[in-house]
């Protein structure tokens, strides 16, 4: 019985996981964690879980949550200095080139971006 019990609390936190990672694309909230209650309340009723385990499992998501909602912020500060490092990066190099290298590099990113635009669609990129 407590294997089941364990399986069980397993499943529903791997799929509340599983849920909440889903989720993150979505832009609005309410609809974030309307998904993540629906799921919740279905796990609990396929688990058959008892009033005292879905309160146990709620403080236990609760404490979580802000840890994990700190190190969602943190990674999104990281990725945005990232972008700029990476933008100041290529303005800093794009100085070292002359205006007929930038026009030719120009160019090349076009052919690139025409060719990968052909290539998604069937076509093959003749230039």
């Amino acid at each position: 019985m407590k294997k089941i019990i364990f399986v069980g609390a397993l499943v529903f936190s791997s799929t509340f996981a599983f849920t909440q990672s889903k989720c993150e694309d979505l832009k609005d909230h309410d609809k974030k964690e309307e998904k993540v209650k629906e799921m919740r309340d279905r796990m609990a009723k396929e688990l058959n879980l008892t009033e005292d385990q879905i309160k146990k499992i709620n403080l236990i998501e609760d404490k979580y949550k802000s840890r994990e909602d700190e190190l969602r912020k943190k990674s999104e500060e990281l990725r945005q200095q990232i972008h700029q490092l990476k933008e100041d990066k290529k303005s800093e190099i794009n100085k070292v080139f002359t205006e007929e290298q930038r026009q030719k590099l120009k160019k090349i990113k076009e052919d690139m971006h025409n060719k990968k635009h052909l290539h998604k669609q069937g076509k093959k990129f003749h230039s």
